[in-house]
């Protein structure tokens, strides 16, 4: 190894010392943490690692005499919306390092820590095989932010490290703070893989004005959430409305209930709904429930323009940025199964008002699928992953928890009509100021996971084309339940358990 790169070498592994110490210390020093209890330094200690720091500081400048250059550690991040409003994910990430190097300015450490990488706008699946195909060749970004339930996946092919020993060494930085439900959501066997970056809920928004021109009162209108909250209305309800709606003109055919027109996480919704479950905790085993998805089948044949003539037979051919927001915001659908995040998406980029969306939406949970049942919603949070090639993992991870902050969180929260996922945030000024935020906050204590296996995305694309081969008219529900089962059957073998 020549000179120079012994030097530079040298002030790497110091760097990555004085990292650790710097971190270590402001755990105790810059925050007041709850837990865990011995979060506490006596004097004695205190000053041994005090003394370390400087013996750290007076080697890395006799390295810096002798000729070596100052540090510049390079951390590449990628990141993805794909709405823009969700930005915050890769900036957050930057502002962490501009943070980290000012305590380095302050501390008098030569070395500076560059966050490169770039925020996606491409469509998941584009932006999930651009990962995948960077990680499977080991030229993937030290950092990348991704749905939680691909830390199966990932860590099943070795392309990500768990991360169970860095929470536990940055506890009291930040990590105290997340709200304990959303750890389950990045845990896979045992071992935490991921951060949460942010969750969210997906309502059922629904059309005020247009319920008013089928005669409801703005008593009705304004109880609907708690009604549903309280299972006193359902999901054969919600579809009886619309059916009144189509039937009075109030919208055209079709357009009484919209979903997302692609696959994604949304479809096991009215599954859940209906009672059905996706997991077994016993043996981590994909889950198909024949009688809620049954319930679940019958529930979309009844409202396909086979029957009903509520969910149109051309959604799932629609363009989310052409077709679906434009009409939503247009107000031309009664009932918009859609996600907190598209509020944002409404204001920011489709040209509605926060006065018009107050006075066109009101919001609710997806209602119980039959009485006695409870109602639902599904959160996908995302989360940061360091991938296995990482050169710098700790550095990795301390920018990560820098950017986990409740003002930068908040800031992302805001922007993007994400919710909380620290409770700091709970109480953040920004956070506390979007009105749209505090009164969805609640459906995070209903909101159900997807599950954290491998094999997943196959069993939810199955439920999607399925669901498209009904509202199509090639299936009834009877059909759809056969074809369902053998899919599942042929795709997952003894992956999935078939409860008949």
């Amino acid at each position: 190894m020549s000179k120079p790169l012994q030097k530079t070498t040298a002030l790497l592994l110091i760097v990555t010392l004085v990292i650790g110490f710097i971190a270590g210390y402001l755990v105790h020093w810059a925050t007041t943490p709850t837990a865990p209890a011995e979060g506490y330094v006596p004097k004695s200690e205190y000053d041994k690692l005090a003394t370390e720091l400087q013996g750290l500081k007076a080697q890395l400048q006799q390295l810096q005499q002798q000729g070596g250059k100052p540090v510049e550690i390079v951390i590449t991040a990628w990141t993805q919306g794909p709405e823009r409003e969700s930005i915050y994910r890769q900036l957050n990430l930057v502002e962490a390092a501009n943070r980290l190097n000012t305590i380095f300015k302050a501390l008098g450490v030569p070395a500076t820590v560059k966050v490169e990488g770039d925020f996606s706008t491409a469509s998941w699946t584009d932006y999930r095989n651009k990962v995948f195909l960077a990680l499977q060749g080991g030229t993937g970004p030290c950092i990348f932010q991704m749905e939680h339930h691909y830390a199966a996946l990932l860590s099943e092919n070795g392309w990500i490290i768990p991360l169970d020993d860095y929470v536990k060494k940055y506890w009291n930085w930040t990590y105290y703070d997340i709200i304990s439900g959303l750890w389950d959501s990045v845990t896979y066997k045992g071992r935490i893989w991921g951060i949460p970056q942010d969750t969210e809920a997906r309502p059922v928004y629904f059309n005020k004005l247009l319920l008013k021109q089928l005669g409801w009162t703005d008593e009705q209108i304004n109880s609907l959430p708690d009604r549903i909250r309280k299972g006193e209305f359902t999901l054969w309800d919600l579809l009886k409305v619309a059916e009144e709606a189509v039937q009075k003109g109030v919208v055209q055919p079709g357009y009484g209930i919209w979903h997302r027109p692609s696959a994604g996480p949304d479809w096991p919704i009215v599954y859940l709904a209906f009672g059905g479950t996706l997991q077994d905790p016993a043996t981590g085993k994909l889950v198909a429930d024949m009688k809620a998805w049954k319930k679940t089948f019958d529930w979309f044949y009844e409202a396909s323009m086979q029957k009903r003539k509520v969910i149109s037979d051309k959604i799932t051919s629609l363009d989310w940025n052409r077709d679906i927001h434009p009409t939503v915001v247009a107000g031309k659908v009664l009932f918009w199964f859609g996600g907190t995040w598209h509020k944002g998406q409404w204001v920011g980029s489709f040209g509605l008002s926060e006065e018009k969306f107050w006075q066109m939406f009101g919001f609710a949970l997806y209602p119980a699928g039959e009485p006695g049942l409870k109602p639902v919603t599904l959160s996908q949070p995302q989360a940061y992953f360091i991938s296995k090639t990482c050169k710098h993992p700790e550095v990795a991870f301390l920018i990560i928890t820098l950017a986990t902050d409740p003002y930068l969180n908040s800031l992302h929260a805001v922007k993007s009509a994400h919710l909380a996922i620290l409770h700091g945030q709970l109480s953040d000024s920004v956070y506390t100021q979007d009105t749209f935020l505090a009164a969805t906050g609640y459906m995070v204590e209903y909101a159900k996971y997807q599950p954290l296996h491998p094999k997943w995305s196959d069993y939810n694309t199955i439920i999607f084309n399925v669901i498209k081969g009904i509202e199509t008219g090639q299936f009834n529900s009877d059909q759809a339940l056969q074809v369902f089962k053998q899919n599942l059957q042929s795709t997952l073998g003894d992956q999935v358990i078939i409860r008949e």
